[in-house]
């Protein structure tokens, strides 16, 4: 449990759009500069790298294989050298960060965020329980072990993905573990505004605020901007 307040910052930024070098370069950067601002803790969006495969949403599912190999070649390993590259990061610059990204394993990818601590040794890695619908194209499922939080200096630490903020067990599987701290990941709702409301900012804005009232903890929202380059 943290002995007294300290600041935490999300962000909202885009990443360099399926480019994992690229954008391990620039979490490394907003790490420094949240380390700057004072922040203790710093989380990032859903699957943030290499970025949200959006083709889902926006054409069937033949169309948007073309991008798969992409995709898949730049997604990371828990325990590659991104990951490592990151933990030295928050090392150096003191700070925890939860880290949203797409996780390759076995063949498969999942959505995923990890904890790391600031002595830059990963507290957890999960994975989300349920992708949603047309998520499911891309990602496998987490299971129930990954609905974890973790004791730190900074309290009781986890986090979820979009959807699961949508959940009631998941939810109260969380708050069940006394949880005070909450990342809250989402992938920004830019590009379906208007098409469906629980697919749009303002349910994203409400769900982490909801969630904050429930679990009687502090949630933090980071959350995806999709610039002109990943358009």
């Amino acid at each position: 449990m943290s002995d007294g307040a300290y600041r935490i910052a999300g962000i909202q930024a885009a990443p360099v759009f399926l480019d994992l070098p690229a954008t391990v370069d620039k979490v490394i950067g907003l790490i420094e500069d949240a380390a700057r601002g004072g922040a203790r803790l710093v989380a990032f969006p859903e699957v943030w790298l290499p970025g949200y495969p959006w083709w889902i949403w926006l054409g069937g599912p033949a169309w948007g294989l073309q991008f798969m190999k992409r995709y898949h070649k730049n997604a990371m390993r828990r325990d590659g050298p991104e990951m490592r590259a990151l933990g030295d990061a928050a090392r150096r610059n003191g700070i925890f960060v939860v880290l949203g990204h797409a996780e390759t394993d076995g063949g498969s990818l999942y959505m995923a965020q990890s904890l790391i601590g600031d002595d830059g040794v990963p507290i957890f890695h999960r994975r989300k329980l349920k992708p949603a619908r047309t998520e499911r194209s891309v990602f496998g499922e987490g299971d129930g072990s990954h609905l974890c939080v973790a004791d730190t200096a900074l309290g009781r630490i986890g986090a979820l993905c979009c959807g699961e903020h949508f959940q009631p067990l998941s939810k109260y599987a969380m708050y069940s573990q006394q949880q005070q701290v909450h990342a809250a990941a989402w992938p920004g709702f830019s590009l379906l505004r208007g098409k469906a409301y629980l697919n749009g900012p303002e349910a994203a804005h409400v769900a982490t605020q909801m969630y904050a009232i429930e679990g009687q903890c502090f949630a933090i929202a980071a959350t995806t901007v999709n610039d002109e380059a990943m358009l």
